[in-house]
């Protein structure tokens, strides 16, 4: 069963879901992306439950049930990093073997867990970026970032929604089922403007964080992206894994969010390559 609690980390409180942490024969750690939270890994549960993996997400500062502050700094992603360590560690803790998990970084999640691979107190069994990149997004996959960059913290977020609705509607985007489009909007009201202005820079400016972690010797990586993510390029990411010495696996049918998208598919993926790193 799924639990979700608040745990006290030294920067204050985080939401955090997890299922199977104390039971389950291995486990991970998933970060989720710019505007996502923990609900991001729910399909992913279930199957890799089956396959013996528990897991531990939560919502980082200023995204959805994890309150955030005013000052931008607080979002760097040194911070947030330091953050996930924090999450790592109580959650080794409540495991019986205490043996470090799989870490995954799910879009800009992925660029936090580089950033907190460079530290050495951070001991993990292996590292996932899921349809992640090297640093900032390339100009042209931008979007929309620069004038959510230029509209916060002043505009409010529901005028944002609307015109973000908009603009996906247009772009032939498929409307959620009601409860879904409900749950998003309410999420992304959730968020702290302060929060999503400065992880909207970061995504727009921030250069390459792969050489802080690309000499950490015999930890197994890997490069998961959907057939057809449409953030950082393919060729991108292929380069990126081939600069880490990283595996690569493509969750076929899949976009941006294959966790979302084809979570069996994804789950199956990420159970075998882990598996695999864990020997």
């Amino acid at each position: 069963m799924a639990v979700v609690e608040t745990w006290q980390i030294s920067r204050g409180p985080r939401r955090v879901l997890h299922m199977g942490l104390a039971s389950a024969q291995d486990w991970a750690v998933l970060v989720p992306g710019f505007t996502g939270s923990k609900e991001d890994f729910i399909g992913l549960l279930e199957p890799l439950a089956r396959d013996g993996i528990g897991v531990v997400t939560f919502d980082q500062l200023g995204q959805y049930q994890s309150p955030g502050t005013a000052e931008e700094a607080d979002y760097a992603l040194s911070a947030l990093a330091a953050d996930l360590r924090d999450i790592v560690g109580l959650a080794r803790n409540r495991r019986p073997q205490r043996e470090p998990p799989h870490l995954l970084g799910h879009s800009f999640g992925g660029l936090v867990s580089q950033v907190a691979l460079q530290a050495a107190d951070l001991p993990v069994a292996s590292w996932t970026g899921l349809c992640t990149g090297p640093g900032a997004l390339p100009e042209r996959r931008m979007g929309p970032l620069p004038a959510l960059i230029e509209a916060l913290p002043q505009t409010p977020l529901e005028d944002l929604w609307q015109v973000k609705r908009a603009l996906e509607r247009s772009a032939g985007q498929d409307d959620p089922p009601p409860d879904v489009e409900e749950f998003c909007r309410q999420r992304w009201l959730a968020n702290h403007p302060v929060g999503l202005r400065a992880k909207a820079k970061i995504l727009c400016a921030e250069p390459s964080v792969v050489g802080g972690h690309q000499g950490r010797v015999g930890l197994a990586k890997a490069i998961v992206y959907g057939e057809h993510d449409d953030a950082w390029p393919i060729a991108m990411q292929q380069a990126m894994a081939e600069d880490l010495g990283a595996q690569v696996r493509v969750i076929s049918g899949s976009g941006h969010s294959p966790n979302a998208d084809a979570p069996e598919a994804t789950a199956a993926v990420l159970a075998e390559w882990w598996h695999l790193a864990r020997g």
